[in-house]
């Protein structure tokens, strides 16, 4: 059984002995602050049936018409009983002030009330510290509010307590006075109860503004966030709805925001540790809708234009391996040209991309001398590399391709990324570089047809091959 209803269930027992014991006392006794602090506890059973009810059904999991569960029953159930209280002191007020302009009132058997109420009043502080302790621990607000009202009502008979020495005295009009200041006393802390009641069916938020500062800080500086739009905070009884929008680095894989979510999970955790948190998060592209491919396409097309011996741009590929951010993309120059020429071209192109797209980790230029007429078609993979057997396999079987060729003085960057269903191979091929860049397209041509020929893979989709001058080289195998 959940710890807030077996509380509940042993209030309900104590209220029951109360209103029995407070009943004898006001019918012997006849002490209108009595009836003033004893109303409340009548009223106390319906409101701890009410107290289990509110309980039990804010324990049920969210359902298809409560979809965000059903803690803002507790409130409802407080809201209810400060109504209530009102109404009934308000009427209780309202009869003692009638009693004393009516006058001639006294009280019987004073000593058989004040050992009633003592009673009560041990009974009471007692077992209200302990509603309300449990109450906080498990936040619960309908628990709390009866532990504090059950506390209020030994705060209460103290004053009743004074109203009978002094009826032993036959002093009988503090008693009046007193059922006054308990009517009002309770009134306010009814009022009380329903602005708390309200605070939570409104969704007022629970958490300091220090406390959401320093959320969104931390949050901020997370890897891949640019920037924390929004935080929203909503609380029903002990779990605390959060609401974040951020701004994000458009090129990130779902891989990346599932480290976000978990991260901003960690720490909302850790810096609001009383409430069960549930998070819901939204992730914008800082760029827009725009992909990382498209943003690439319009800053290589601009600095391509720029350059007179580039006569097209093709086969841009975006790869992506953990956290590192690849281009590749083929370079169509004009034929006249020699591998040193066409290579020192190609460099500073790849040079100014890096330097206007700094979160690439690598550009990687493959030049051609054919002008093709082929629209640029971006394709974003996110790759993972090739286990390290099957690599120098690979690399023996195009080793014995490239040897067949004299024209090839070596190579280096060899490369084998899979996604999925698709194969990329990259190489760099070094030829001498005063060698005709139509020429070496040629061989690379040929070379390309051999390894697909030759590397019995059903999904390779690409061999991307680069031509180097090999003059002035100190890495990479050399033949």
């Amino acid at each position: 059984m959940n710890v807030s209803i077996k509380y509940g269930i042993i209030a309900l027992f104590i209220v029951l002995f109360q209103t029995i014991l407070k009943t004898i006392g006001i019918l012997l006794t006849g002490s209108l602050s009595f009836l003033s602090e004893s109303i409340d506890t009548f009223t106390d059973i319906f409101f701890v049936l009410l107290t289990i009810y509110s309980v039990k059904t804010s324990l049920k999991p969210a359902d298809y018409e409560h979809m965000y569960g059903h803690g803002k029953i507790d409130p409802i159930g407080a809201l209810i009983q400060g109504v209530v209280l009102i109404m009934l002191y308000a009427f209780l007020l309202n009869n003692t002030i009638q009693v004393i302009f009516a006058g001639n009132y006294t009280i019987s058997s004073p000593e058989l009330g004040l050992e009633l109420i003592v009673i009560s009043f041990i009974i009471n502080v007692i077992f209200s510290r302990i509603l309300i302790w449990r109450g906080k621990k498990h936040k619960s607000l309908s628990l709390e509010i009866q532990g504090l009202n059950l506390f209020q009502d030994s705060l209460r008979a103290l004053l009743v307590i004074v109203s009978f020495i002094f009826s032993l005295f036959g002093i009988y009009f503090l008693d009046l006075i007193f059922s006054i200041i308990l009517s009002l006393w309770i009134i306010y802390g009814a009022l009380k109860l329903i602005k708390k009641s309200l605070k939570d069916l409104t969704d007022e938020n629970p958490i300091n503004s220090l406390v959401l500062e320093e959320l969104r800080e931390n949050i901020f500086y997370l890897d891949h966030v640019n920037g924390v739009e929004d935080i929203k905070v909503r609380a029903s009884a002990n779990k605390l709805f959060l609401e974040v929008k951020l701004s994000v680095e458009d090129h990130i894989s779902v891989i990346h925001a599932n480290e976000i979510t978990k991260s901003i999970r960690r720490i909302s955790k850790e810096l609001i540790p009383f409430y069960n948190i549930e998070c819901i998060i939204e992730m914008n592209p800082l760029g827009g809708e725009k992909t990382i491919s498209e943003n690439l396409i319009n800053l290589i097309y601009s600095i391509y234009s720029e350059y007179i011996d580039i006569l097209n741009i093709k086969d841009v590929n975006v790869f992506t391996i953990k956290d590192e951010v690849f281009l590749s993309l083929v370079i169509v120059v004009d034929n006249s040209l020699s591998l040193n020429d066409a290579h020192d071209i190609c460099t500073q192109f790849e040079n100014e991309i890096m330097k206007q797209a700094n979160f690439l980790s690598r550009v990687i230029t493959h030049i051609e001398s054919v002008q093709k007429l082929d629209a640029i078609k971006p394709k974003e993979l996110t790759c993972n590399p090739v286990d390290k057997d099957r690599m120098n396999d690979i690399q023996s079987l195009i080793e014995n391709s490239l040897k067949k060729h004299n024209e090839v003085k070596g190579y280096h960057g060899l490369e084998f990324w899979t996604a999925m269903d698709y194969c990329v191979l990259e190489l760099h091929i070094f030829f001498d570089g005063n060698l005709n860049i139509a020429k070496i397209h040629k061989i690379i041509t040929n070379i390309e047809k051999e390894l697909k020929g030759k590397i019995n893979i059903a999904n390779l989709q690409d061999i991307i091959l680069h031509s180097e001058p090999f003059q002035g080289r100190t890495d990479g195998i050399f033949f």
